[in-house]
């Protein structure tokens, strides 16, 4: 039941993204490589009972594109675990995970033709709508399934800055205790930006999230509101051999309640960590 979820929620997002390909305005493909050595998962804890730092490598490959209504946003990362969080098969061998995120806006200017949704510093109103997907090889067997939708507003910045609130309904699974689970819908609090500084070759980039409680868990544990925290400094390195799209940079991942779960009370579900990133642009 679960793999059919995933593979509709996959056609629907193929579906959504069909009618931008005809005819794009712009669009831009990027592949990122990042590390980081202070990663946390819940549940993955010392000997004494605290969360264990994961030190993780991100292969990434993001699309971003333009078009006359709207635009799309496919993000896929592939995440490496070190041995500190371990396969569902091999303690010595590190997990991997695969997380993708779409979206789809629909720009109320655009299918207006006016500016009509432009006043004071938005820029532009969009209806927003996709889905996230993941699975990962641990003993607890994720398998994320999480439609989203709802308004946005594009801030009249340099660069981009959107503001969303979405409601969004998860599945999920939970291997410990060998069910599906099926979340409550709720809200979600998302912003994303990416903004020059200073007429320099630097960009002030990155995403943040504010999940309000999904109700029980796989264990029957309240959930709690979660918060992720990812902004990053990047360079661009093409005009020192005048080009562009190669940039590296550094970033802070804070992630409060991840998944849900309870900082206070699972170890792992608190984390901090600086990571750092390279990307080229094609």
């Amino acid at each position: 039941m679960q793999t059919k979820r995933l593979l509709t929620l996959a056609a629907l997002a193929l579906a959504l993204a069909a009618p931008a390909t005809h005819a794009l305005d712009w669009s831009d493909n990027a592949f990122r490589y990042g590390w980081g050595p202070n990663f946390r998962e819940p549940g993955v804890r010392t000997p004494e009972g605290d969360g264990k730092d994961v030190a993780k490598s991100v292969l990434t490959f993001t699309h971003v594109d333009g078009y006359k209504w709207g635009g799309n946003f496919l993000n896929v990362n592939l995440l490496l675990s070190s041995d500190a969080d371990p396969t569902n098969r091999n303690v010595n061998q590190g997990a991997t995970e695969v997380y993708a995120t779409y979206r789809h806006d629909l720009s109320l200017n655009k299918i207006t033709r006016s500016k009509t949704f432009a006043f004071g510093p938005v820029r532009d109103v969009l209806l927003e709508a996709g889905v996230d997907m993941s699975t990962k090889n641990t003993a607890f067997a994720p398998h994320k399934a999480m439609p989203v939708v709802g308004p946005a507003l594009a801030l009249n910045v340099p660069g981009f800055w959107n503001v969303a609130i979405l409601l969004n309904k998860e599945w999920n699974n939970n291997g410990i205790v060998g069910k599906s689970v099926e979340f409550d819908t709720t809200v979600q609090f998302a912003t994303s930006w990416g903004v020059p500084l200073f007429k320099l070759p630097l960009a002030f980039e990155g995403f943040a999230n504010v999940n309000l409680p999904k109700g029980k868990d796989g264990f029957g544990n309240d959930t709690k509101t979660e918060v992720l925290l990812h902004p990053k400094l990047m360079w661009d390195l093409g005009p020192l051999w005048s080009s562009k799209g190669y940039q590296l940079g550094v970033g802070f991942e804070y992630w409060l309640n991840k998944f849900g779960n309870d900082a206070d009370e699972v170890a792992g579900a608190r984390q901090r960590t600086v990571f750092f990133e390279a990307a080229l642009h094609l």
